[in-house]
């Protein structure tokens, strides 16, 4: 299959084609996650008319969807909540209070990519069904290494996932989903930091008896990092740290002479604590 540019794209087909078939997408900000997801679904066949696109209306960020040939799908966030069918949140988590007070259309689907916010606070903002998907970062997706992790485990979620060239891995509770988003950060620190071979295979072992999802992320860390072996330039862990955030917690920790198992424990941590001031700012707002 080609598009109108003369590039191929695979098709999407099987479940996520069926479930999604008719269905209008939009997805709530075009950073760096946001961009990537929409250039995954178009890669792989989703229909551009059928993609709605908001964002923070800053010049470099309108200057790439135009240039992507998607000025068409711009809209502002009351629009793509009244009109798209599934709504992805891709937007910073800080504004999730942008969102509160707009309709959204009647049987639509939120998915929330919002690291740190869990469904309860997501359930105060939104009438409307919803479930949270985390997934690993632009490049692997970019790569056709993506991989993510919905909860609840909904056909719509998974279908955007699979849509998007992603395979999706099978969680049981939210906690599971938290320890996921450190997994995904693990690639890039693996590249950049010497780790013992035998440290890092026990310290993994161990969270997958925690968190089962590690059967499967386990392999796949392994499969990333093998894949951008060549990559040891600091670039790719800094496209996945942000100040204060997991990958910096673990990272600071190795640094400062922490065993691997003890830098896991680190990202688990500031993961918590991130989690809970944004628990703290919205429980604030509604106040």
């Amino acid at each position: 299959m080609k598009n109108t540019d003369g590039n191929d794209k695979s098709k999407i087909n099987g479940f996520a084609a069926e479930t999604l078939k008719g269905k209008t997408i939009g997805i709530a900000g075009f950073g760096h996650l946001g961009s990537s997801i929409v250039s995954a679904l178009l890669a792989h066949g989703f229909p551009k008319e059928r993609l709605l696109i908001s964002c923070g209306g800053r010049g470099e960020t309108l200057e790439r969807l135009r240039a992507a040939g998607l000025g068409r799908c711009l809209t502002d966030n009351a629009a793509l909540m009244s009109r798209a069918d599934i709504i992805l949140l891709a937007a910073r988590p800080q504004n999730l209070l942008d969102f509160r007070g707009l309709a959204v259309k009647k049987g639509a689907f939120i998915i929330s990519f919002m690291a740190g916010i869990s469904l309860e606070t997501l359930q105060e903002i939104f009438s409307a069904e919803l479930c949270r998907v985390m997934c690993s970062g632009p490049e692997t997706i970019a790569d056709g290494l993506g991989v993510g992790v919905s909860f609840p485990a909904e056909s719509r979620s998974c279908a955007v996932l699979e849509a998007a060239g992603l395979k999706v891995l099978n969680i049981s509770c939210e906690s599971e989903l938290n320890s996921f988003t450190v997994g995904i950060c693990l690639p890039p620190i693996l590249l950049n930091i010497e780790i013992d071979e035998e440290e890092k295979k026990s310290a993994l072992f161990e969270m997958s008896k925690r968190y089962p999802v590690y059967r499967e992320l386990t392999p796949w860390i392994e499969r990333v990092a093998a894949a951008h072996a060549g990559d040891k330039s600091g670039a790719s862990l800094a496209n996945v740290s942000t100040k204060g955030g997991v990958t910096e917690a673990m990272t600071t920790a190795l640094k400062n002479g922490a065993a691997f198992s003890e830098a896991l424990v680190a990202g688990l941590t500031r993961n918590d604590e991130l989690c809970a001031g944004l628990r703290r700012k919205f429980a604030a707002s509604a106040a």
